[in-house]
């Protein structure tokens, strides 16, 4: 006897915007759909992938220039009033943006490293 029978298929609309055949996340990621080793690594290496995708953002943002005519040769068939400024928005956007992946890798690794924790000393986490 199949076990999803009774389970609702996925359907080509939208599941958000009808909230009773919406899914849950969590059921297909979670760590029951895999073993949890291989969830594990795989949490790992998105939690690296998520600090390595920071620092690029920080490295471009500090590599581009900071003087005027070095950022009229960067566009040069634009007119720009304000080279300066013009940059500081284009780093300080970068800089925003950068900090998605910053707090989402910091989350991932509070958790791992707190069901570290708490492995040792036996306590059993849910979450």
């Amino acid at each position: 006897m199949n076990s999803h029978s009774n389970k609702q298929t996925l359907k080509a609309n939208s599941v958000f915007l009808q909230s009773e055949q919406s899914i849950e996340l969590d059921s297909l990621f979670g760590p029951h759909s895999m073993d949890a080793q291989t969830h594990a690594g795989l949490t790992l290496s998105l939690e690296i992938s998520l600090y390595a995708l920071f620092a690029s953002f920080i490295t471009v943002m500090t590599l581009l220039p900071n003087q005027a005519a070095n950022i009229q040769a960067m566009f040069p068939s634009t007119v720009l009033t304000d080279p300066i400024g013009f940059i500081l928005w284009i780093k300080m956007a970068l800089f925003i943006a950068s900090l998605v992946p910053l707090f989402w890798a910091l989350h991932l690794s509070s958790k791992r490293l707190k069901g570290r924790l708490f492995a040792r000393r036996g306590i059993r986490l849910k979450y």
